[in-house]
């Protein structure tokens, strides 16, 4: 009970309060302005995400009491303290922009402190036949994985709804692989117990759904930084604990009866599509002698904007997309391990690119057409 009453409360405290939140943003025009690269039409509220992260940090501290039984509260509370510090850089960088060299030292200076508390990728569990990692080798790994997902999920933020959607459709998979598969086992050699994973999940989900209803299309706030920031950091831990628990118990997790058996790949292609995406970002920039990191607009969602799709469609259809390639990559986790798993779904990002640029092509092609009708 303690894990719906934590969701409950979030959800609540959500809906609740991100009224007045928006009427006194409106009142003393704390907006987010239209133009540049950003799509959407007039002023907007923005920095929703400190929101839905008091939800959240409201009923991660309600549950403490309970969290006692299971963990150490004193690692809790610095866990949830460096979470709460990566909030104000998020809420500094929507009030005035930080540097993306700035933002990039502080993120791996909070992911070293979760890194010094056990929340470290230390293990392949066999995948190219590696197992255990050298700790400065294991630290590399999760710091580049953690500025990965973290970075990866503040990009996809670019119309309403696909954040908040896009990040629950990872978190309840492993609320559920938390809940259901791994529910009596406790190591000492991870951090967090399943029963704090699972009262992350609750947490963020109910913040994350409540917000839905004031983000949906016509959206009235956006989560900008701070909520992507703190979200993605939030999955990157979640994740990381993840593949931990499902590489030291993965004989045990049995998913329909069947073991999985992919350790890492079953736990990222959750994240397929946006990462996906970014990978396709990026690559597109290189081939024009440009920076990765420059800005324009080329991700998933401008493309479907651009050839005449609504917000919603765009976001409904990017959903799909990703419970697809979720239940697709849950399913082959069965089946096959890491090292036939990731090579898989690496073809599959080449097929994905394929896929988004021949419907882009047909789309224009169809509104051209129409343009065309419609002179004549």
């Amino acid at each position: 009970m303690t894990l719906f009453y934590s969701f409950l409360i979030s959800f609540l405290v959500v809906f609740f309060i991100m009224p007045f939140y928006i009427k006194i943003m409106l009142k003393y025009r704390i907006l987010d302005n239209a133009g540049g690269r950003k799509i959407h039409s007039g002023n907007k509220v923005n920095i929703g995400g400190s929101i839905i992260y008091l939800g959240f940090l409201v009923a991660y501290i309600i549950s403490l009491p309970f969290l006692a039984s299971y963990d150490d509260i004193d690692l809790t509370i610095v866990f949830i303290s460096v979470i709460t510090c990566m909030i104000i850089v998020g809420i500094r960088d929507d009030m005035n922009s930080l540097s993306a060299k700035t933002k990039l030292v502080i993120e791996v200076i909070l992911i070293l402190f979760l890194c010094r508390m056990g929340l470290v990728i230390d293990n392949l569990y066999g995948f190219l036949g590696i197992y255990e990692l050298p700790v400065w080798v294991s630290y590399c790994i999760t710091i580049f994985f953690y500025v990965v997902i973290l970075n990866t999920y503040n990009l996809i933020d670019g119309i309403d709804g696909q954040a908040a959607t896009q990040a629950l459709i990872n978190f309840i998979p492993l609320l559920l692989f938390f809940i259901f598969m791994v529910p009596g086992i406790r190591c000492e050699n991870i951090f967090g117990s399943v029963f704090f994973w699972s009262l992350i999940c609750v947490g963020i989900i109910g913040g994350l759904l409540a917000f839905l209803y004031f983000n949906w299309e016509p959206s009235k706030v956006f989560m900008g930084d701070t909520g992507s920031i703190s979200i993605g950091i939030l999955l990157a831990s979640v994740m990381v604990a993840a593949i931990n628990y499902n590489g030291h118990y993965g004989d045990e997790i049995k998913i329909f009866g069947s073991e999985i058996k992919s350790n890492i790949g079953v736990v990222v292609v959750l994240f397929f599509l946006p990462l996906a995406d970014t990978l396709r970002v990026f690559c597109a920039r290189l081939n024009k002698k440009k920076s990765p990191f420059s800005p324009d607009k080329s991700h998933i969602h401008h493309f479907f904007i651009r050839t005449g799709a609504s917000h919603k469609t765009t976001t409904l259809t990017t959903l799909t997309f990703s419970i697809i390639t979720s239940i697709i990559g849950i399913a082959l986790s069965t089946i096959v391990n890491d090292n036939i798993f990731i090579p898989l779904f690496a073809i599959l990002f080449f097929i994905y690119v394929i896929v988004l640029h021949l419907i882009t092509k047909s789309r224009i092609k169809t509104m051209k057409a129409k343009k065309l009708c419609q002179k004549n």
